[in-house]
């Protein structure tokens, strides 16, 4: 069999580029429920039980996520996110899981973790999934209640993590930093350290404009400048001195990678971040609009009225339309910033709104690299 020729790129980059161009839908994510057994003050997209059950648009069922992966798997789906809500607390979600598994497809999980016990390790190893991505929102019930107004769970998160990881199974650690839980930063840090696993931290909350379109530019949230200045605080401690001098080094020079974004939404390209939104990716809600990402509304196509195929079509094409502002396009610091149609959109209601609160928060981080930069020569 010939290999392609990748460039010198990890072959998972070389796919999304190709599938970038010909707009395969090689990653897509099922958004099973918006009901969750937590209440975040943060969250996008939370519904209660009663709120669900009210909706003019009924949830999806198993038959239509079965139906939805068979078309999506044709149309060339290979990795596939279930998260919600909390997607554990989803009737039918063992089944959908098994058959998803026997379907090929390489399946990664975004949870709580407080419903993870033995037997769902027993299942979870018998049919592996490629990841389980756990959000660790503190070190303590005390910060689990403050933020996620649900006391009495964090041994059983630990006991979670701790459970899958003895298990050989792979796990990522998410959190989500916010004034609530920016106390515990330091220890969650040590805590990933401490099992060798992954984590990613991300300090900017999207306004949860699906959940209520009046939050606009609203969250729960630090500043701007408070949300670079925490972010600075995680990278340092996890990366070590020396790596965050270079990281420092990069932002100085003009380039930074991104930080809080999920390594399924962003393809590198020629040096540059572009997003796999609508053109790679693709988000279906629980009550089955096809998005070109979760923290979107629109464009957005009704995925009960069409084949996943021909949605796909309609919405790469409404996808390829969407513009951002072109003050966004021309800022100096536009490869500190990446500029993402999903913030723009949740900060100021528009795609070519330009999102005040990101250009604080990287102003704030050139003078932290400038700086550092100052005193270190001192």
């Amino acid at each position: 069999m010939i290999e392609p020729n990748t460039g010198g790129r990890p072959l998972t980059d070389y796919l999304y580029a190709k599938a970038c161009r010909l707009k395969i839908p090689l990653n897509g994510t099922f958004e099973l429920s918006p009901v969750c057994n937590f209440a975040c003050r943060m969250c996008y997209v939370r519904k209660t039980e009663k709120e669900v059950q009210c909706s003019p648009r009924p949830i999806l069922t198993l038959d239509d996520w079965l139906k939805i992966a068979r078309e999506a798997r044709e149309a060339g789906m290979l990795d596939l996110l279930l998260t919600g809500g909390e997607p554990l607390l989803w009737p039918d979600f063992w089944e959908l899981y098994d058959q998803l598994i026997d379907m090929g497809f390489l399946i990664s999980i975004n949870t709580n973790g407080s419903l993870i016990d033995d037997e769902a390790i027993r299942h979870f190893l018998q049919k592996p999934p490629k990841r389980i991505n756990i959000t660790l929102y503190g070190a303590s019930d005390e910060t689990y209640r403050r933020l996620c107004g649900t006391p009495g769970v964090f041994d059983r998160v630990d006991r979670a993590i701790r459970g899958l990881l003895d298990a050989g199974l792979t796990v990522k650690l998410n959190c989500s930093l916010t004034p609530e839980n920016a106390c515990d930063i330091d220890w969650i840090v040590d805590y990933a350290k401490a099992r060798s696993t992954v984590l990613s931290v991300s300090t900017y909350m999207f306004p949860p404009i699906r959940r209520d379109p009046d939050r606009i530019g609203e969250n729960e949230r630090f500043t701007a400048e408070e949300s670079t200045r925490y972010l600075m605080r995680y990278l340092q401690r996890s990366r070590g001195e020396a790596l965050y001098r270079g990281y420092l080094q990069s932002i100085r020079d003009g380039y930074a990678e991104p930080q809080g974004l999920d390594a399924d939404c962003i393809d590198p390209e020629d040096g540059h971040i572009r997003c796999r939104a609508g053109s790679a990716s693709f988000w279906i809600t629980w009550d089955g609009w096809l998005l070109p990402c979760g923290m979107m509304t629109q464009p957005k196509v009704d995925i009960k009225k069409h084949s996943f195929p021909d949605a796909w079509r309609q919405l790469t094409e409404m996808s390829a339309a969407v513009r951002l502002s072109g003050v966004c396009d021309k800022c100096p610091d536009r490869d500190i910033c990446h500029p993402c149609a999903a913030i723009a959109y949740a900060e100021t209601g528009t795609f070519t709104g330009i999102p005040t609160y990101r250009c604080r928060a990287v102003q704030q981080m050139c003078r932290i690299a400038s700086e550092y930069n100052q005193v270190s020569k001192t």
